[in-house]
């Protein structure tokens, strides 16, 4: 069954169940997430996969249209979704919009309002796996195979919602990173990097805390893969200079991202002047506050000669940044970190272009 982490498998099962058994979807997901009946329609059951970039779109009779996006062990970027709902979500009419993940987006409430004023709301695999099952002796009595292979299918969802119970949601007293003999049981089945991943987004705990600055600053908080270690970051919205943090490989960076001029780009000229402009903002550039909570973890890198001026690591085009150690993380630690430097971040971006604004007028 596709080792069971691939969205579209799991899309592709229950697009073909509601659309082959359409009382099955209609009890267990219009009835069990209540979408709002619309007062017109008529006509069959019509499900479409992939459409447009979107998941699955469920159009039941006399029913709102259901819109799934699907996220198993993953999840989408808020601006995903407001690009959905800026797009009208292709016509359809007052559709009703759902994650559907193994995953807490740590949403207030469960719900996200987009920039267009659209809802989405949060379901957990579980709660697919319990609207579901009711369903199961109805469909044996007609479909005795169909029935056999939902069955499994429900156990599959049942041992993935176990498995992210179990090794991707960390108490706050528990590593960010998987513990090695957890890494070595998931290897041969492929799910390590996918577990480690899922305990990062579990930091989404950070977006509850900065569910405001998100709303009226834009900022991005967000986790990534790299060479199968997860990586936790935050970076301030557009326009001008960026900063922002990230964890990643035992390091705690801080972060400056050049804006379009003469700091962006390749060269070691673009380079020299995108370090000046980092070098400005020196006071961004201190990690009192992170050893005040993680206590003296090892030295600042790049090392600094005394009296000497600040000095980064990067990536061209635009990333430069300083780090010190930060191994064995607790999520506790990883939010306080996140949250305190979020905020110090956003003070550093207002300056920055309040300093912007001033030199343009």
């Amino acid at each position: 069954m596709s080792r069971g982490s691939k969205e579209l498998f799991h899309s592709h099962m229950l697009a073909w169940y509601v659309e082959h058994h359409p009382v099955l979807g209609e009890a267990a997901l219009l009835d069990a997430w209540r979408i709002p009946e619309s007062g017109h329609g008529s006509g069959q059951v019509r499900v479409r996969r992939e459409w447009r970039n979107l998941d699955l779109v469920v159009e039941y009779p006399g029913r709102s249209p259901l819109v799934i996006e699907n996220k198993v062990f993953s999840l989408p970027d808020t601006d995903q979704l407001d690009f959905y709902a800026d797009g009208k979500l292709h016509g359809l009419d007052r559709p009703v919009l759902v994650l559907l993940s193994l995953l807490d987006p740590g949403w207030p409430g469960g719900t996200w309002t987009t920039l267009a004023r659209m809802v989405c709301c949060w379901r957990g695999y579980d709660e697919l796996c319990a609207a579901l099952r009711p369903c199961l002796s109805e469909l044996r009595k007609t479909d005795r195979f169909g029935a056999d292979v939902f069955e499994r299918w429900l156990g599959l969802i049942g041992t993935l919602v176990g498995l992210s119970t179990e090794a991707g949601r960390p108490a706050d007293s528990e590593p960010l990173l998987l513990p090695d003999e957890g890494a070595a049981i998931l290897r041969p089945a492929r799910l390590d990097a996918t577990v480690q991943r899922m305990r990062c987004l579990h930091a989404n705990r950070i977006r509850a805390e900065l569910a405001g600055e998100i709303e009226r600053e834009g900022i991005v908080v967000r986790t990534a893969m790299s060479r199968g270690q997860g990586i936790v970051e935050m970076f301030t919205a557009c326009p001008g200079p960026g900063f922002g943090w990230q964890i990643q490989e035992g390091q705690f960076r801080l972060v400056y991202l050049a804006g379009a001029g003469p700091g962006h780009g390749k060269g070691d000229v673009r380079r020299v002047v995108r370090e000046g402009q980092a070098r400005a903002f020196g006071d961004y550039f201190r990690y009192d506050r992170a050893r005040d909570l993680l206590g003296d973890t090892g030295p600042e890198r790049p090392g600094v000669a005394p009296h000497q001026p600040l000095s980064f690591n990067g990536f061209a085009p635009d990333f430069v940044y300083r780090s010190i150690p930060a191994p064995d993380l607790m999520i506790e630690q990883v939010v306080d970190l996140g949250v305190t430097f979020a905020r110090a971040a956003l003070k550093a971006h207002a300056e920055a272009f309040g300093d912007a604004l001033r030199l343009d007028d």
